[in-house]
């Protein structure tokens, strides 16, 4: 008993370790991770954070408006650019900046004169914001408070030893969600979707990603089985070999996306505001990517151990840098051009336009493209590498 016991634990040691390219990939995978969200998260002087994009709709032009703006500047959290109120919202709405600020006309007199007269108007500033940018929301109210009532109270107050009494607060501020949304809904109604429906995107983009895994070591196991070799014999080419199986993982990963939505819509109101051809076109180049993906795995990997151990990191690095688990907003300076080379971050940032964006086909249509484009070069790489035997 003891002599078989000590035989199949050997066996399987042999196993593990006879698979080189598994075993080196099962050690190097855990380590090249760690140091990778250590790099980006640890902390360092390498892991800046990204200033916020901040624009700046200054109808006021006064002494006032221009000292609070220089105030944020020089605070050094944001890059604030000069514009109009309507490109600064078509800006946030398409996910080009986070927060724009309008600051009205005559906010300078209106301000100070609110300051020591309760029953005077207040003028009103206005945020326009992107719901997924909730945190640089927050960031840019709570250092404008600061700025206005400093700059306010030292125009009233040029002498520092005067102090005022019984003040009241000099402005208001109202901060509006800039997404599509139905007639009658309230400004921030489909902003507070938002967050949802991103999270709901991402995993579902994440999920056929998975599935692109089980179906190479699919693939990779019929091959071992000798089932290609047969399928040879019919005889069939490679190309209708590949081309089927990505038309039907394809058909798969459609079924497995609309899932993860549908859920979506029915438990977190998750609607589709844009584009309704724009969203069908997008599931159907995003299947097609990641049923090519999983082709590519497939050739490149000899067994299912191998097709496993490289595939996995692989698709926790698209789905993290992609935005699928975390905004890329919040990543570092340095990561975010990075995240622009992966198909993840188009699919995922194509399907906010289309959703809780609520824009049109034609702003989709670079992501579409881009989203195709990977398809192909996944499909042909697979076709280049194609063995029918191990």
């Amino acid at each position: 008993m003891n002599r078989v016991f000590r035989a199949l634990v050997a066996n399987d040691l042999r196993l593990f370790f006879s698979d080189k390219r598994a075993l080196v990939a099962t050690m190097f995978v855990p380590i090249m991770l760690a140091s990778f969200f250590a790099m980006i998260f640890g902390g360092g002087d390498n892991s800046k954070k990204a200033t916020i994009a901040v624009l700046v709709a200054d109808a006021d032009q006064s002494k006032v408006s221009r000292k609070i703006i220089e105030g944020l500047r020089t605070e050094g959290s944001f890059t604030l650019t000069p514009t109009s109120e309507e490109a600064a919202r078509a800006a946030v709405r398409i996910g080009k900046a986070s927060v724009a600020l309008v600051i009205p006309k005559d906010f300078g007199k209106q301000s100070a004169s609110a300051m020591f007269n309760p029953m005077a108007p207040r003028p009103k500033l206005t945020f326009l914001y992107d719901p997924a940018h909730n945190a640089d929301l927050q960031m840019a109210r709570g250092l404008m408070t600061q700025q206005v009532m400093q700059v306010v109270s030292q125009e009233a107050f040029p002498n520092p030893e005067v102090t005022g009494m019984g003040l009241s607060n000099p402005c208001e501020m109202e901060s509006e969600a800039v997404v599509a949304k139905k007639p009658n809904e309230p400004k921030d109604a489909s902003g507070g979707k938002a967050s949802a429906t991103h999270v709901f995107i991402g995993m579902g983009v994440q999920g056929l990603l998975f599935f692109a895994i089980d179906f190479a070591i699919g693939m990779v196991r019929d091959r071992r089985l000798g089932l290609w070799k047969r399928l040879r014999a019919a005889p069939i080419s490679r190309l209708m070999l590949l081309g089927s199986r990505w038309i039907s993982s394809t058909l798969i990963g459609l079924v497995v996306l609309s899932a993860v939505l549908a859920f979506g819509a029915m438990l977190y109101g998750i609607r589709v505001n844009g584009s309704t051809v724009g969203f069908l076109l997008l599931a159907v180049a995003s299947s097609l990517m990641v049923a090519a993906f999983g082709l590519l795995i497939a050739a490149l990997g000899r067994t299912e151990g191998q097709c496993r151990a490289f595939a996995v990191p692989a698709v926790l690095t698209m789905s993290f840098l992609g935005g699928a688990w975390i905004p890329t907003f919040m990543m570092p300076a340095w990561v975010q051009p990075i995240s622009q080379l992966l198909p993840t971050r188009w699919a995922v940032d194509g399907f906010d336009l289309v959703t809780w964006r609520g824009l049109g086909l034609v702003e989709t249509l670079p992501s579409l493209g881009v989203v195709l484009l990977f398809a192909l070069i996944f499909a042909g790489f697979a076709l280049a590498r194609f063995r029918w035997e191990d």
